[in-house]
């Protein structure tokens, strides 16, 4: 999905969907209203599908025609069914919004066993409408609006091999927590419950906010895979962390999910109201019920570890470290040079050259008057040093014999050189 043409096909598909979900409901609510039995805040959910219904419908239309108006804005519909999922409906007993009032309602049907045919209407657009959410919150994270350039970034985010580490771990984590809190909620979490928290208090029907908080985990998996794959470089899938941080903030960080045995409060998070349902039955816990507990944690990890992931994607570099030679300056003396093995210990022999006419040069030099006495010959200097052409006399220079900077013995000049030479060293300076 490296092309707006993609997300243009996703934001058909997704704005799609919520219409036909928001349809499901109204239709679904308009039925429950004339039998009396939704009451004066079902009137007002009513209005906020409705307003869905019709942002849905535009950006769908929008989207989905070459000609006329073009429609590539996703948000309109995304805010409207984030406040389906999130504005508050109770906050001053337990945190309630629009989404968990119709749950409510639902677990209400099906315990007094009346179940009617607009029952599943309403509750098929509901599910609808979470798929619809997860689809639009893909476009706008992977979009990734909210970098620093603002507009549409869609190559990507950070290259560096230690971020794209961070975030295979963060996707590994989260898929294996998610993965363990689906199981922990369907299966048994104790010896003593008859079945897992999909089940309402009594154990005899299914509970609807469970259910939908499942679905949430289920798109939490997901996205987490999408972004596993991106990061192991396959083309068609995107690496960003957003996604996963933005769904993981409402298992986390908002109000939502609470077990019907949880203690409730002003503010629950699903990922609190579920620890302190393990906290009320930590004596009796099996090998589900672990797994539930231990999940949670892990996705908190996960959730951690992505948040670093994204500021470091955004901030971090990678400088190569310098090389040996320039960390140490790139010039040492020729003593620190000659002991790391730059010169040979023992003195080189002599090369000899041959011009064509000439003899070949001899070892020692030519034998002038002028020139010191040598009894031992010196070593010719190593290939890359300069050497003065073959036959040059060079008397040394006037003034005082200088001293080896190495050992402080005196140096003698040599003229087939042009170098000063040091015995006790063994080599020129």
């Amino acid at each position: 999905m490296s092309s707006e043409n993609e997300y243009k096909k996703l934001l058909v598909i997704g704005t799609l969907i919520g219409l036909l979900g928001s349809l499901a409901i109204i239709v679904g609510m308009i039925l429950d209203i004339v039998e009396g039995t939704i009451a004066v805040h079902g009137l007002a959910i009513l209005t906020l599908v409705f307003g869905i219904f019709i942002s849905c419908l535009i950006t769908f239309l929008g989207a989905l025609t070459p000609h006329g108006l073009n429609i590539n804005d996703e948000r309109p519909s995304l805010f409207a069914l984030l406040l389906f999922i999130f504005a508050p409906t109770v906050i001053f007993t337990s945190f309630n919004t629009p989404l968990y009032f119709l749950l409510d309602y639902g677990n209400a049907v099906l315990g007094s066993g009346s179940i009617t045919a607009s029952f599943y209407i309403v509750f098929i657009g509901v599910a609808l409408l979470l798929i619809a959410f997860l689809f639009l919150a893909w476009i706008f994270l992977w979009k990734n609006r909210l970098s620093s350039t603002g507009g549409l970034n869609l190559g990507g985010t950070s290259d560096i091999g230690f971020v794209r580490v961070l975030r295979i771990i963060t996707s590994f984590l989260t898929i294996l927590a998610a993965t363990g809190i689906i199981l922990g909620m369907i299966l048994p979490a104790t010896g003593t419950a008859p079945a897992g928290l999909l089940m309402y208090e009594n154990g005899l029907q299914l509970d609807l906010a469970a259910l939908t908080f499942i679905v949430i985990l289920g798109g939490i998996v997901i996205t987490a895979i999408i972004m596993l794959l991106g990061n192991f470089g396959i083309q068609k899938f995107p690496n960003s962390e957003l996604p996963v941080l933005a769904l993981l903030s409402l298992a986390i960080i908002l109000p939502g999910y609470e077990p019907q045995t949880a203690t409730t409060s002003f503010w629950s998070s699903p990922v609190r109201a579920l620890l302190s349902y393990g906290n009320s039955i930590f004596g009796d816990l099996e090998i589900w019920g672990w797994i539930l507990i231990v999940g949670l944690l892990v996705l908190v990890l996960a959730f951690f570890l992505g948040i670093l992931s994204f500021f470091l994607g955004k901030t971090a570099t990678y400088i190569a470290r310098p090389a040996r030679e320039a960390r140490s300056g790139g010039s040492g003396g020729l003593e620190a040079r000659r002991k790391k093995g730059k010169f040979p210990s023992s003195p080189p022999s002599a090369p000899v050259r041959s011009v064509e006419g000439l003899p070949p040069a001899p070892l020692s030099g030519p034998s002038t008057g002028t020139q010191p006495t040598v009894t031992s010959a010196p070593p010719s200097p190593p290939s890359f040093m300069p050497t003065a052409p073959q036959g040059a006399s060079t008397s040394a220079p006037s003034g005082d014999s200088p001293t080896c900077p190495f050992c402080g013995k005196g140096l003698r000049f040599i003229d087939e050189y042009s170098r000063w030479y040091c015995d006790t060293c063994s080599q020129y300076v």
